[in-house]
C-alpha cells in the first residue's frame, strides 16, 4: 500500500535548534583549545615574575595538561563495523517496497544500506565521508520490532526514522559525535596525566581545567539532548502525517514494551534452544512471547506505569512516552486504514535469514549444525530432556522427597543449594544457588507428573503441565509455596 503526505517545509524553530547544536560543537573545540593555551601561557607569565621550583613544576604540569587536551582534539579514524545482517532488496522486496513508499512520501533519497539488528530499536545514520561530507545513508531495523509490530505500526516507526533524514538530523550526527568523542578523550587523557603528577602544585592546573571541562560537559549534554528531544517531536509529527497518529502511538508503546521483553525472551527462550542444538523461528517466537498472557499483562502494566509516572531528565535524548503520545494525539492529522498483518512477514525466506542473522552475531558458533524445529516441539526436544538430565544429576539430593511431602521438603532447599555445582565458567551467588535448588524441585515435580500421564505444554512465554483439565506450572508452584503465597492445604 503506497503512502503519501504533503510537503512540509522545515520549521525555523528546528533550524535554530540545529544552530544551537552546532554552536555547542564549535564551543567545545574552542574551549579545549583556549584552556590548552592558558595552561601553558599563565605559568609562563608567572615564571617571568618569579622563577623557582614551584613555578617550574606548574609550567611542566601545564604543558602536560595542554598536550593531553590538544592530542584529544586530533580526529580518529573510526572503523565501521556492520551493526547486523545486511538486507538485500532482491530477497526482501516487500520490506523495501515499504521503505520506498516512506521515502517517496517525504521526498527523501533511500538509504544505501539497510541492516537487520538484534535490538528492539530502529535508527538512521550517515556513514563514511569526512564530517558528513561524502557520506551515505544507512538504516538499522530491529528484528524485535518487526516481530512485535503490525505493518501499520512499522510504517509509523519507519516514517519517524525517515523524518530524521528529512529534518537534517543525521547530518548533525557526525559533528556531534566527534565533539563528544573529543570531550571523552580529553577526560581520559587528563585522567592518565593526573596520575603522573606527584607534586601538589602540579595538580592545580589539572584540577582547575578538569572542573571547567566537567561543568561544560554537563552544559553540552543538556543542550544537545534538548535539541534531540525537539527533533524527536518533529519526527513524530511527520510520522503521524505519513502513517497516522494511531499507528505511531501504538508503535511507540510497542517499542517500549519490546525493549522490556526482548532480553527475557532471548535468555529464557531462544538461548536454551540454541544451546541444545535447535533453531526455532526467532521472529515468530517473539510474537508469541509478547502475546503470552503473563508477559503481555506484565508489559502492559509497565507501559501504563511509564505513561503515568515516567519522569524526564535533562540528559534524556528522547521525550517522555507520555508527552510523545499526547503530542501525537493533539495533531490535526487524519487516521489511515490499519494493516494488522505482522511486520516480520515483510521479510522473505525466513529459514535463510534466521541463520544469517545468528551468524552475524555469533560468527564462531557452529550455527550451521543447528536443527530447525518449530516452537511446538520445544517441550519434547529441549525441556523434557533438560529436566530429566538435571534431575538425574542430583537424584541423591531428592531422596525421600515425594509429591505428597513436597511442602514439608521445602525446608531442604538451603541444604540442596549448597550441593549445586557451579556451571562451567560461572560462580553462582547464594541467591542463584537457592534459585537453582527451587528449579531442581520444580523439574523433579514436572518429570514425575509427565511420567504419570500429564502433558507438558510449552511456547514462548507460557509453560504448564496439564491433565484432566487441570493445569500446573511447577516453577510457579514451587516459588509460591516457598514464598508462603499459598499454603500446603491450598
Amino acid at each position: 500500500m503506497s503512502v503519501s503526505a504533503p510537503f512540509i517545509p522545515p520549521r525555523r524553530a528546528l533550524t535554530l535548534f540545529a544552530a544551537l547544536a552546532m554552536f555547542m560543537v564549535v564551543a567545545s573545540y574552542l574551549l579545549i583549545f583556549i584552556l590548552a593555551i592558558a595552561c601553558v601561557y599563565i605559568p609562563w607569565l608567572v615564571i617571568g615574575n618569579s622563577s623557582n621550583f614551584q613555578t617550574l613544576a606548574l609550567l611542566i604540569a601545564g604543558v602536560i595538561v595542554s598536550a593531553s587536551m590538544l592530542w584529544s582534539l586530533v580526529p580518529r579514524r573510526n572503523k565501521f563495523v556492520p551493526p547486523g545482517l545486511l538486507l538485500d532488496r532482491s530477497v526482501h522486496p516487500r520490506l523495501f517496497s515499504e521503505i520506498d513508499d516512506i521515502a517517496s512520501a517525504l521526498r527523501e533519497p533511500l538509504p544505501r544500506e539497510v541492516y537487520l539488528i538484534a535490538e528492539p530499536n530502529a535508527w538512521v545514520a550517515d556513514r563514511g565521508g569526512v564530517l558528513g561530507i561524502g557520506s551515505w545513508r544507512i538504516m538499522g531495523l530491529g528484528l524485535p520490532l518487526l516481530s512485535a509490530m503490525n505493518v501499520s505500526q512499522f510504517r509509523a516507526i519507519l516514517a519517524h526514522e525517515f523524518a530524521h533524514y528529512y529534518g537534517g538530523d543525521t547530518r548533525l550526527g557526525p559533528w556531534l559525535r566527534r565533539a563528544q568523542m573529543a570531550m571523552i578523550r580529553t577526560f581520559q587523557t587528563m585522567g592518565s596525566a593526573g596520575k603522573a603528577m606527584r607534586v601538589a602544585i602540579m595538580q592545580v592546573p589539572h584540577i582547575v581545567v578538569f572542573g571547567i571541562l566537567k561543568w561544560y560537559w554537563q552544559l553540552f549534554l543538556r543542550a544537545i539532548n534538548f535539541v534531540s528531544r525537539r527533533q524527536e517531536f518533529r519526527a513524530d509529527e511527520l510520522a503521524c502525517i505519513v502513517a497516522g497518529p494511531e499507528s505511531l502511538v501504538s508503535g511507540l508503546q510497542i517499542v517500549h514494551g519490546a525493549t522490556l521483553a526482548w532480553p527475557a525472551y532471548w535468555n529464557q527462550e531462544v538461548a536454551p534452544m540454541l544451546n541444545a542444538g535447535f533453531l526455532p523461528s526467532i521472529a515468530v517466537g517473539f510474537t508469541q512471547f509478547m502475546a503470552a498472557p503473563f508477559v503481555s499483562t506484565q508489559v502492559k502494566k509497565q507501559i501504563e506505569a511509564e505513561i503515568r509516572t515516567g519522569k524526564e531528565h535533562v540528559f534524556d535524548s528522547h521525550p517522555r512516552l507520555r508527552d510523545r503520545i499526547a503530542a501525537a494525539q493533539a495533531l490535526p492529522t487524519r487516521s489511515l486504514p490499519c494493516n494488522s498483518q505482522p511486520a516480520w512477514g515483510l521479510l522473505n525466506d525466513e529459514a535463510a535469514w534466521d541463520l544469517a542473522f545468528l551468524r552475524t552475531f555469533n560468527a564462531e558458533s557452529p550455527i550451521n549444525a543447528l536443527k530447525r524445529v518449530p516452537w511446538e516441539e520445544h517441550a519434547t526436544t529441549v525441556l523434557i530432556p533438560a529436566w530429566t538430565a538435571f534431575v538425574t544429576e542430583y537424584i541423591s539430593l531428592l531422596e525421600g522427597i515425594t509429591v505428597q511431602n513436597l511442602w514439608e521438603s521445602l525446608g531442604k532447599i538451603p541444604q540442596i543449594a549448597t550441593e549445586i555445582r557451579d556451571p562451567k565458567g560461572m560462580l553462582l551467588s547464594h541467591e542463584q544457588r537457592l534459585e537453582r535448588a527451587r528449579s531442581l524441585l520444580a523439574m523433579a515435580l514436572g518429570t514425575a507428573l509427565i511420567q504419570r500421564g500429564w502433558t507438558l505444554h510449552s511456547r514462548p512465554g507460557e509453560l504448564y503441565i496439564e491433565h484432566g483439565g487441570q493445569r500446573i506450572n511447577p516453577f510457579l508452584l514451587i516459588h509460591r509455596l516457598s514464598d508462603g503465597q499459598i499454603t500446603n492445604e491450598e
